[in-house]
């Protein structure tokens, strides 16, 4: 029988029955089980031909080597930095995630969180609940006719492209894709161009060897003053240490974070106490309908690799010529 395997988080998914009827339909199984580790995630996906990940463990070449009959890996989520696709790409396996269920919610997380810092939502909403009324160091913008910066455009961050132009601002944006051709009325430009001009800068660029620290001190110290940063991608694009020093130093007037570097962020970490730093916990995807379109689509996907070999999900499709040979 086709087996899947879930390695399950905390058990938010479950009890998976969608996922098994679906599954089911085609006469494959879904076996579903929590895994403290990679060795107990090799020992319970012993047999499945693909392997759904949630969180943890990441699933790296040690992994892959030790589970031979495992042709696919799919991330519940955009975002697939807790897969080595390199090795996943040299080992014949290929690697997929759900690209689209979270589109419009992670854009109009990224849009509430500029607006929590424009307008002072965060930080009058504080002062009310201390018992205080206006807070005079507040300084709040208008985003219309302002410069929104976007890195990365893929489908979110262009969906946020297209919101920062019905707010009225002007949209610049910078891809490692040299050859994208960007939504009508935004301008391409370079990653430090653009951090010189823009107001408030939006991240949506994956988590790789490339992007790690993507935001660091020196560009930093390049961006335009008192711009606002926004991050929804991943925490490790950001030094969060530098990061938080150019907001301190008012290089920055301020940042909204939905992604850390470590998760959940520790009860001690600075970022906590900076006021000028609004923060949320990595929920930004989240909503009773992006969670249904995430189960559908990863059904969708799943159920297209068995009855078709491969997956239009897939993110190394460099890996289709030399997949490693099915059971």
């Amino acid at each position: 029988m086709k087996r899947v395997f879930h390695a399950d988080y905390v058990g938010d998914l479950e009890p998976l029955d969608f996922e098994r009827a679906q599954l089911s339909e085609i006469g494959a199984e879904l076996v579903a089980a929590r895994c403290q580790d990679r060795d107990e995630l090799i020992k319970k996906a012993d047999g499945a031909e693909v392997i759904w990940l949630e969180w943890v463990p990441p699933v790296d070449k040690y992994v892959l080597e030790a589970l031979p009959q495992c042709r696919l890996v799919m991330r519940w989520g955009a975002g697939y930095d807790q897969i080595d696709t390199k090795a996943a790409t040299e080992l014949g396996v290929a690697v997929a995630n759900a690209p689209t269920y979270c589109t419009e919610n992670v854009a109009e997380h990224a849009i509430a969180l500029l607006l929590a810092m424009t307008r002072g939502v965060a930080a009058g909403n504080a002062a009310m609940h201390s018992g205080g009324w206006r807070d005079a160091a507040v300084t709040h913008q208008r985003v219309a006719g302002r410069t929104l910066g976007i890195v990365g455009l893929g489908r979110i961050g262009r969906r946020v492209a297209e919101l920062g132009i019905a707010f009225g601002c002007q949209v610049i944006a910078t891809d490692v894709r040299a050859d994208l051709i960007p939504p009508a009325g935004v301008r391409m430009a370079g990653l430090r161009e653009l951090m010189a001009e823009a107001d408030f800068v939006s991240l949506h660029t994956v988590l790789d060897e490339h992007s790690h620290h993507l935001v660091n001190a020196s560009l930093l110290a390049a961006a335009k003053p008192g711009q606002l940063l926004v991050n929804t991608s991943r925490g490790g694009v950001v030094d969060s240490a530098a990061l938080l020093a150019a907001v301190e130093s008012g290089r920055l007037s301020g940042a909204a974070l939905d992604v850390f570097e470590t998760e959940p962020l520790p009860p001690d970490s600075p970022l906590r106490s900076c006021p000028s730093i609004v923060l949320t916990p990595h929920e930004a995807s989240s909503s009773p309908e992006a969670e249904q379109d995430l189960r559908a689509e990863m059904c969708r996907a799943t159920v297209q690799w068995f009855e078709t070999g491969w997956t239009d999900s897939v993110v190394n499709p460099e890996v289709r010529s030399r997949l490693r040979a099915g059971a």
